[in-house]
């Protein structure tokens, strides 16, 4: 095997953790549900305060998606997204989001700021139902369980693109800048099935997962979306808004 030094965009660079370069990346049949809650709108504003976002109104999205087709890091993905304008711009930003691999999650943190932790993830989508969760540290601080075989009509807000704040620390405890991200995939992807229905989302809290906060939930419906991920050149990587 023949060993070289990677151009150090990011750590180590005898090793880097993060495939360079990350974009572009593919996954085919890709599948996510998303289940769209009602809740007090205080608690979204009181979330989003110490951002430069405003919710577009009173609800969040509980999803879960697969990865593991991807071809740069395999992995599985969930949280919780809150529907926001930026600057004037509807889009959705990123709550809470866990993954269960260090490459995807070092390169949504690094590179876009997405919230990424660890959490070990399970979804099973089993003709018209979709299993999914989220164990961290031992608790489940996330469950979904979605019904397709009956179709219920209603409307997604739009969830996306991505607007993150991108904060970098420095050496000594002080920020070194903070940023706003914008990141939008959806031009590319690719859709191939796409169903409503019915879901229960259970949320739990840890110490620093505060999910347990918006357990006191409706739910409105449920969206199942399997088709072909693509991360382009023209819109995987992320566009800096501006600077905070």
């Amino acid at each position: 095997m023949t060993h070289r030094i990677s151009n150090g965009n990011n750590m180590p660079v005898q090793a880097p953790l993060i495939p360079d370069p990350f974009v572009p990346y593919e996954c085919p049949d890709n599948a996510t549900v998303a289940v769209l809650c009602r809740t007090d709108p205080d608690l979204l504003s009181r979330y989003l305060e110490p951002t430069p976002f405003e919710p577009t109104g009173d609800t969040f999205v509980a999803y879960a998606s697969d990865f593991l087709n991807c071809d740069k890091a395999k992995y599985m993905d969930a949280g919780i997204v809150i529907p926001i304008t930026c600057d004037g711009e509807t889009g959705a930003t990123y709550l809470f989001e866990y993954e269960d691999d260090d490459a995807a999650i070092a390169a949504g943190r690094d590179l876009w700021g997405y919230p990424k932790k660890y959490g070990e993830i399970a979804m099973t989508v089993d003709d018209d139902r979709v299993e999914a969760s989220i164990l961290r540290k031992g608790t489940t601080i996330l469950s979904i369980s979605a019904d397709f075989s009956t179709e219920t009509s209603f409307d997604m807000p739009p969830l996306a693109p991505h607007f993150n704040v991108h904060t970098q620390p420095g050496p000594a405890g002080e920020v070194l800048s903070r940023r706003i991200i914008r990141r939008d995939t959806s031009a590319d992807f690719q859709l191939k099935t796409r169903k409503l229905g019915t879901a229960k989302v259970e949320l739990a809290s840890l110490p620093t997962d505060p999910l347990g906060e918006f357990a006191d939930h409706e739910v409105i419906g449920a969206m199942l979306v399997i088709g072909d991920f693509y991360a382009t050149e023209q819109n995987g990587w992320g566009k800096l808004v501006r600077t905070l």
